[in-house]
């Protein structure tokens, strides 16, 4: 039995929604580019709206749009006022013809065309938003606030490899009578790259601790190229450098927000060497006035210190001439007081010497008077212990077999042979 409700089928239905869609206008649509792809004769975009401080994206639409009309989309955003890339995390306000792709269903745009002012106003606020984060945070002024060596001899460069950039800025520095010493760290800067190589190379020349100063220089180009150093990452890394970051990045006219953090921001890479050369020649006019002023102190110095020495020199040679006529005064009297003195000497010793002879002579024969009586007693003395004459008064003298005195009994044994000896002779006795 056939259904009384009239129905279509998926393809009928989503043909019909294109039919309808196809007859209704372009309208202009605003969201944050999330996704960018260039593929053959086509770019495939998504679009997307975000809360404030969310990342989840409340609603998304995919867009495409062929080649060649793209490109004229892409001319007309670098040819503005302020020129700006397309690219992923910028707002853009898209004229967008809605579009259903029946065979998955999916509801897409095609974009027609783009409003330059819109993106421009979005990527001011950006500036503006990230320069008043750096200042809350006290970036602009760090970088600042460092030290710059006197003489700055010591470069890191970053800049594109084999660039007029690199070229402009070794050759200033080299025509300079100053020998300085280039560290060069390569790095893209242009293009998506640009924030991640950039960061590196200043992390490897801050790393080897023996730079006076890194210089961030690249020169003119498209304005959209230029756009790469408003990066917050990068203004953060240039900010947060321990050594003082010269930038020299684009013409006259290009201030970027690297500008804004760097210790010194420079107009051309030409001017950010020559910045370098003039502090070192400062340093070094310096340097020659203040070794002119020692010479010309040391100068009057020494002359004050010669005309002193000369004045000295007067007094020391008057002073000497002087003390010498009172020296020869003073010895003349000293000659003539040991001449007096030495006569008294010689006479007084004289006589001491008279009276030391007639002393001598006269003691001299008082002595021996005096030993020969004394000689005499002792003769007497020796005399009168001698063993003979001892004898010779009635006494007799014992000794034992071994000729030693016998003085008592007691030193006798029955059969001892002694030795008695008599003023006229000796006897020998055995004991019994």
């Amino acid at each position: 039995m056939e259904s009384a409700i009239r129905s279509y089928s998926v393809k009928s239905f989503l043909t019909s929604v294109k039919k309808w869609l196809d007859g209704t206008p372009p309208v202009w649509v605003h969201g944050v580019i999330t996704q960018f792809t260039e593929k053959g004769n086509m770019v495939y975009m998504s679009i997307a709206d975000f809360k404030e401080g969310d990342v989840k994206p409340e609603a998304t639409v995919a867009l495409s749009c062929y080649a060649g009309r793209f490109a004229a989309i892409r001319a007309k955003a670098e040819l503005s006022p302020t020129p700006f890339t397309i690219k992923e995390q910028i707002k853009v306000c898209l004229q967008v013809k809605a579009d259903v792709y029946v065979p998955f269903g999916k509801l897409q745009g095609t974009i027609l065309d783009i409003d330059p002012v819109y993106t421009l106003g979005e990527l001011a606020l950006t500036k503006a938003a990230i320069l008043k984060r750096l200042a809350i945070e006290g970036l602009l002024e760090k970088n600042r606030s460092l030290e710059l060596a006197d003489v700055p001899l010591r470069v890191g460069l970053i800049t594109g490899e084999k660039t007029a950039a690199y070229k402009d800025f070794t050759t200033r520095l080299a025509a300079s009578p100053f020998n300085f010493t280039v560290a060069t760290a390569y790095a893209r800067m242009q293009g998506n790259d640009t924030e991640s190589s950039v960061i590196a190379a200043l992390e490897s020349l801050a790393s080897r601790g023996d730079l006076d100063v890194i210089c961030i220089v690249r020169g003119g180009g498209s304005k959209t190229d230029l756009n790469y150093f408003d990066s917050e990452a990068l203004c953060r890394a240039v900010a947060n450098c321990g050594i003082p970051v010269f930038t020299g990045i684009g013409h006259e006219i290009d201030k970027s927000l690297l500008d804004e953090v760097a210790y010194q921001a420079c107009i051309t890479p030409t001017d950010c060497a020559k910045r370098l050369v003039e502090r070192v020649t400062d340093s070094w006019n310096r340097l020659t006035q203040t070794m002119q002023g020692i010479a010309e102190s040391a100068k009057a110095l020494l002359d004050a210190q010669a005309h002193e020495l000369t004045v000295c020199g007067s007094r020391l040679q008057h002073g000497v001439l002087s003390r010498i006529h009172s020296e020869k005064e003073h010895h003349v009297q000293i000659r003539i007081s040991l001449q007096k003195d030495l006569a008294h000497l010689v006479r007084n010793e004289s006589i001491r010497l008279d009276r030391n002879e007639e002393g001598l002579r006269q003691g001299s024969r008082k002595i021996l008077d005096l030993e020969k009586s004394k000689f005499e007693l002792m003769d007497v003395r020796v005399r009168s212990v001698d063993p003979q004459t001892i004898i010779a008064k009635g006494y007799t003298l014992t000794t034992g077999s071994d000729g030693k005195f016998i003085r008592s009994a007691s030193d006798l044994n029955s059969g001892d042979v002694m030795r008695t000896r008599f003023r006229d002779g000796s006897v020998e006795s055995i004991v019994r």
